[in-house]
């Protein structure tokens, strides 16, 4: 079947399904650009397309008899036991292949990805804050030390010298730095900090494929805002519909579970 993307104000294809799917795994296409392809009334997102078919499967599941299930691709019913299984996506033989591959080169499948919601996002956050403390309190101890051996001990001298304040200075600047290393090193190298790890979360783009150095720099700024509006940011992965932050729509990221 003959599919059509838009880029810009410009009609591309026809193309295949396979194609598509090619340009999604690229990144030249996204959930946010539109598709359409003969018998749609009109184009879409291919996010919000594939969400629909999610749904559908899913409803479709509903309705088979006991011992048959909706294949997430072709969305015809088969024997559960001639089909496969991965997390909560069942898959039949003829799919399988492409189903495979689709999983091997990153590509997001209808049906297996699960959005973390706000409360395992805090576990995850909470966690780091406490890996974060225990370094930043080594940091503190050991600037305590070269503090007390090397600032002057006149008698009556002022405990707030230029060398203390100086010393404050560089404390809170290397918290930071440390803080912003944290989070941008590993969330761009394994699309998660070790909260996020130890609570089987993962940050990936919309199509499910990994966040680069440059969007885990982006997105680490981006949470300052979410902090600065009374955590409000934070909380909206509550209410939203894909438990996105106010840092995952500035960035266009989502929390999914691995």
């Amino acid at each position: 079947m003959n599919w059509y993307y838009a880029e810009g104000k410009r009609k591309v294809g026809p193309i295949s399904k396979e194609e598509l799917r090619s340009l999604v795994q690229a990144k030249k296409i996204n959930s946010k650009t539109l598709v359409w392809r003969p018998g749609m009334e009109d184009w879409q997102e291919l996010g919000k397309l594939t969400k629909k078919k999610e749904s559908s499967s899913q409803e479709m599941q509903k309705e088979v008899g006991p011992g048959q299930a909706v294949c997430s691709e072709c969305g015809r019913t088969f024997p559960e036991e001639e089909m496969i299984s991965f997390e909560n996506a069942k898959v039949c033989a003829g799919c399988k292949p492409v189903f495979v591959q689709k999983i091997k080169e990153g590509v997001s499948v209808a049906g297996i990805m699960e959005y973390a919601g706000f409360w395992i996002r805090f576990g995850a956050i909470f966690i780091d804050g406490i890996i974060l403390w225990v370094v930043q309190m080594v940091i503190y101890g050991v600037f305590g030390i070269i503090t007390a051996t090397v600032m002057p001990s006149v008698s009556g001298e002022s405990p707030y010298s230029s060398y203390f304040i100086f010393s404050q200075v560089i404390i809170t600047l290397l918290s930071f730095v440390i803080s912003a290393a944290y989070d941008i090193w590993f969330v761009g190298r394994f699309g998660a900090t070790p909260g996020k790890m130890a609570c089987k979360i993962k940050i990936v783009e919309p199509d499910g494929g990994k966040v680069s150095y440059s969007k885990a720099l982006g997105r680490y700024f981006a949470k300052w805002i979410s902090s600065m509006i009374l955590g409000i940011g934070f909380l909206m992965a509550a209410f939203d519909d894909e438990k996105r932050t106010l840092h995952d729509r500035i960035c266009e990221t989502r929390v999914i579970r691995k």
